[in-house]
Parts: structure tokens; sequence; C-alpha cells
């Protein structure tokens, strides 16, 4: 057993027993952290707000070895998300942002970066961005971060350039992105998207998530929608919960 101190936020708190509860946290030292917090369901808890969802807060914890749950000793509030103070739709992207993290990682299993990402759509969110533009940069950026990002460039059959003069494109999630005429048949599950939605993908994929924000057209939404969902669904084996709840990002 270790004592280890990081910055997390908070992706999901549930009940252990009447006073207590299992949190689980993302951190940029030690990646997903499952954790039971003991006492933090008294009314006078020590944790106070630092365990609110998407709560960026100071933690302290026991690394237990093998599967057993680590014990959550610390925990100060640094920053809270305020987006429900805004609408429904920024607080659904930002809560489907933590089921993602929490569905596409596993336990202390650093990521490089994702932590940053995480916080900065949070941030955004906040700030009365975009949430279709946040949201699709977040997908991105993140799926990039964890080896997972489709190929947008070349065809994932013969690694050739895609040619973007044709109105339409092949994209296969299960083969890895985009397909040219040649290799497309070969492919399973294709779907075939406007050059336009390619060129909206490549160029979010391609921006620095810290520090540009590249606005999703309402003329591209749906089809982008269609398209991360495909992917996404593809790499998780199942249709995330509140995925659901975005439909007005297609709008």
């Amino acid at each position: 057993m270790s004592l280890e101190k990081t910055e997390a936020i908070v992706l999901r708190a549930v009940e252990w027993s009447e006073t207590s509860l299992v949190v689980t946290l993302f951190t940029e030292d030690f990646g997903k952290v499952s954790a039971i917090a003991k006492g933090a369901r008294r009314l006078k808890s020590p944790f106070e707000s630092a365990l609110d969802l998407l709560s960026l807060s100071s933690v302290v914890f026991i690394a237990k070895s093998g599967d057993s749950l680590d014990l959550l000793t610390e925990a100060k509030l640094q920053r809270r998300f305020r987006s429900s103070q805004i609408g429904l739709l920024p607080l659904y992207c930002g809560y489907y942002a933590a089921e993602f993290v929490q569905t596409m990682t596993e336990n202390h299993q650093p990521i490089p970066g994702l932590l940053e990402l995480l916080l900065k759509t949070i941030e955004d969110l906040d700030e009365r961005k975009d949430p279709a533009s946040v949201t699709l940069r977040f997908e991105l950026h993140a799926l990039q971060k964890l080896g997972l990002l489709p190929s947008f460039e070349v065809c994932v059959g013969c690694g050739e350039s895609i040619d973007t003069t044709s109105p339409t494109v092949a994209l296969s999630a299960s083969g890895g992105g985009v397909a040219c005429r040649r290799c497309s048949p070969a492919q399973r599950n294709v779907l075939r998207i406007e050059t336009n939605t390619l060129q909206v993908l490549r160029e979010v994929s391609e921006c620095n998530p810290i520090q540009e924000l590249k606005i999703v057209t309402s003329k591209s939404r749906g089809e982008v929608r269609f398209v991360m969902e495909h992917v996404i669904g593809h790499v998780t084996e199942r249709r995330l919960r509140l995925i659901d709840y975005l439909e007005e990002l297609k709008r």
C-alpha cells in the first residue's frame, strides 16, 4: 500500500453504505482510480462538495494491491462543474464526457493529456461555448490519446491518400477508418459519408485541443454525430447511455 496525492476529476459516485461512497476518479498520474470514500454521505462530510460529479479536486488516496478498491482519505475542491446553471445540453455533454472516460479507460493506466482535455471540455461548457463543437473536439482527441482514432487521411486498405474530389467517401469503424473505392468493398459496416463531413473530422482532429475550437456548422452536425456514434459504438461494443440525451447536437 502507498499514499498517493494528485489532482482528479470525479467521473462517478455511487452509494456504498449508509455513510460511504464508491467514487471513480480520473487522474493524470494514475489514470482511473476507484476508491471508497468513508463518511462521504454524512451530513457533515469531510469531503464536502469535492466529490460532486465532474468536480476537479486535490485528492489523497491509499492505493491497494490487486483488484481491491483504493481508499480515499482526503479531497479538497478546486473547481466545480457549473453547467447545470446554464442549461440541460451543456450538462448532458459534460456527463457524457465523464461516461466516455469511465467506459474507455482501465484502472491505474495513465493516459497522458486526457485529464487536461477533459478539464478543458468542462471549462468550455461552463463558458457557454458551442456544445456540438466542444463535444466533437473532446471525442476525437480522446480517441486519439487512447490510440483509437480512425484514419481520416489514408486508405486503411492500401495506405494511399483518399480522393476528396468525389462527393462521398467510405468509412468503416471496424476497418479503422476511410477506404478508397478499390478497397472499400472488402471492408465491413461501411458508411458513405459526405466529403465535407470528412473535412470537418480532419480539421477538428488536427487542431490544438487546448488552444482551438473549430466550430461545426449546422449543415454538418447531423452526419458528424452519426459518424461519431458509429465509431464510438464500435469501440465500446455498446451504446453509451448519455448519447440518447445529445440529440440536440445534431441540429
